[in-house]
């Protein structure tokens, strides 16, 4: 691998988690005049850097037939075909990500991606101590304005011991919502720790030998800290379950369950999100019945949902929180069966290795994505997402190596 590449896919880990971005507003991505951001075109800071990758690397990468016909009907089909037209242009370019990850097979260092773990774990301390954005250079890593009594922030109110609960911000660092950062966090400590548990030798993979290995783990003991005041009850109880089956002390790990009943019953989210959420549920089930074999359009589950707002009277501009109704809404019950048979057919292989680190990963993300939609709708969790398949695909963790 050339130079110039080494450096951009050092760049490319570091700002992984920023979503510092020009955002353009067309009328399609407006819903009743309020502008939403998943429908709104964006150029983030890492697109450049792909770009530059695509460039030096002069990598070009054939797109499947079926994939081109497929993709031309659901955009022709959509009820908002701009929006599904640029979603198909982001896929492209996930598509060559991953292929430039598997084929070049990068030597990947862990510590840019390290520094990005921990950079955005120290912000997010920072937000909650500070309960608002912290700004100056924050801001040109993509952090926004935030208070607690920012309009529709996400809030939880605390209540320690016999204390009169306290309405706390939940901190986003440079993340769209709380558990989209929570998310990313567990992923991304669970791949450092891949790497802290392999051979102390150079790798096709590592390449950094202590040196990486020691900012991984540090990033990975700085990332379990941090999730817990993201308040993402259902990364904290993953997080949690994973550690007491990885750890070995039986006192520690009594102390550990304990302490996390106590965190998770002395705060409470909004109750009004359950109802939102069912609602939402019930939306993509419509979506479904409404366009089974097509789906309404690849991103187009808000615009799409326009005509049932008219039944419920509910204005919820986002997606379903469930990735596998969310596929099946956008793309149709054929393409969603085909992408989950491809995922059991190579989940199969991934269990044959008894890589623990990489099963962990994939688990969290299947299990987090029938709770949120964040792995196939905001961008970091969708690189991250990519970044894990494809050495998933290429080096198979652990067994491999």
């Amino acid at each position: 691998m050339v130079n110039l590449e080494k450096f951009l896919i050092v760049l490319f880990l570091l700002f992984l988690p920023s979503q510092l971005a020009f955002h353009f507003w067309p009328a399609w991505s407006l819903v009743n005049g309020i502008r939403v951001d998943y429908l709104s075109p964006t150029i983030y800071l890492t697109d450049l850097i792909i770009l530059s990758l695509f460039l030096a690397s002069r990598l070009r990468v054939r797109i499947p037939i079926f994939i081109i016909i497929f993709s031309i009907l659901n955009i022709l089909v959509s009820s908002s075909p701009l929006v599904s037209l640029y979603k198909w242009l982001r896929v492209l370019e996930y598509l060559w990500l991953f292929k430039y990850l598997t084929q070049k097979h990068l030597a990947l260092s862990p510590w840019p991606l390290a520094l990005s773990v921990i950079w955005t774990s120290a912000l997010a301390w920072w937000q909650f101590f500070l309960q608002g954005s912290v700004g100056g250079l924050w801001y040109w890593l993509g952090e926004r304005p935030l208070s607690v009594s920012t309009p529709l922030i996400a809030k939880v109110t605390l209540t320690i011991h016999n204390s009169l609960p306290t309405l706390v911000m939940r901190p986003y660092a440079t993340f769209p919502h709380p558990n989209a950062l929570a998310g990313f966090l567990l992923v991304g400590s669970v791949i450092l720790y891949s790497f802290y548990t392999s051979p102390l030798r150079p790798s096709p993979i590592i390449g950094e030998g202590f040196r990486g290995r020691g900012m991984g783990l540090l990033a990975v003991l700085i990332a379990l800290l941090t999730i817990p005041i993201t308040f993402s009850r259902t990364v904290i109880v993953l997080e949690m379950l994973i550690l007491l089956i990885w750890l070995r002390p039986l006192l520690l790990k009594v102390f550990l369950l304990i302490s996390s009943i106590y965190f998770l019953i002395s705060t409470s989210g909004s109750v009004a999100s359950i109802p939102d959420r069912l609602d939402l549920i019930r939306k993509s089930l419509f979506l479904i019945q409404k366009s089974p074999i097509l789906g309404v359009g690849l991103g187009s589950f808000i615009p799409a949902t326009m005509n049932y707002e008219l039944i419920t009277n509910n204005y919820l501009y986002q997606p379903v929180h469930n990735i596998y109704l969310l596929l099946a809404s956008e793309l149709g019950l054929p393409a969603a069966m085909v992408i989950g048979y491809w995922l059991l057919v190579h989940g199969k292989k991934m269990l044959r290795t008894m890589n623990y680190e990489l099963i962990t990963a994939v688990a969290v993300i299947v299990i987090t994505g029938a709770a949120d939609h964040y792995w196939l709708t905001l961008h970091q969790n969708i690189l991250l997402l990519i970044i894990l398949i494809a050495y998933a695909y290429s080096y198979r963790w652990g067994s491999q190596r």
